[in-house]
């Protein structure tokens, strides 16, 4: 199956079960700080199918330049990485999704090693490069990993410049994307 494929070579998580999702959000007032949260919900009916609403919480966040990101997994589907990516490299088809190419780019920046299920070299990217320091973030490069435990979090520092939107996905569930406005 092609999604272990893109997920092993993440080499982050356990396998992915289905597409989100999208949610309608508003962007809402600029704060100095905002909560981006993965969250999950699962349904199935036996011999039918499994419908997977591992997500974003919101498609939309506003943070004001110089504020703050503080990305938490709430979902029981292993680790996420919060990375911004042009929009125009946002998988947008199955197929895409499945062989997603942007996402083994990432993969490699942050030294994952698609043989093994231990975390990557790197658990930061700042333009395309991998560090053990969280990036600022302010342009497709920027990736931080977050842990696969329910509560895991990180901070980032958004330093794009007011008018900015920071398009981000998460790269082993790349049907996981949505925008930052900064304000």
């Amino acid at each position: 199956m092609q999604k272990k494929v893109v997920i092993g070579a993440m080499a982050l998580c356990l396998t992915a079960s289905g597409a989100g999702a999208a949610i309608a959000a508003s962007s809402g007032p600029p704060t100095k700080h905002a909560k981006i949260d993965a969250v999950q919900k699962v349904q199935f009916k036996v011999n039918r199918y499994v419908k997977d609403a591992l997500r974003w919480k919101k498609d939309v966040y506003a943070v004001k330049s110089g504020g703050t990101l503080t990305i938490t997994n709430k979902a029981n589907d292993g680790p996420h990485t919060f990375s911004v990516v042009n929009k125009k490299d946002l998988p947008r088809t199955v197929k895409q999704i499945n062989n997603c190419q942007i996402c083994q780019t990432i993969a490699q920046e942050h030294g994952a090693d698609p043989n093994s299920e231990a975390p990557p070299t790197h658990f930061f990217v700042e333009d395309g490069v991998g560090q053990d320091t969280p990036p600022s973030v302010d342009k497709p490069g920027d990736s931080a990993f977050i842990g696969p435990n329910p509560g895991d979090n990180v901070t980032l520092t958004v330093t794009a410049k007011k008018g900015a939107t920071l398009y981000f996905m998460c790269a082993i569930h790349p049907w996981m994307q949505a925008k930052v406005q900064v304000k």
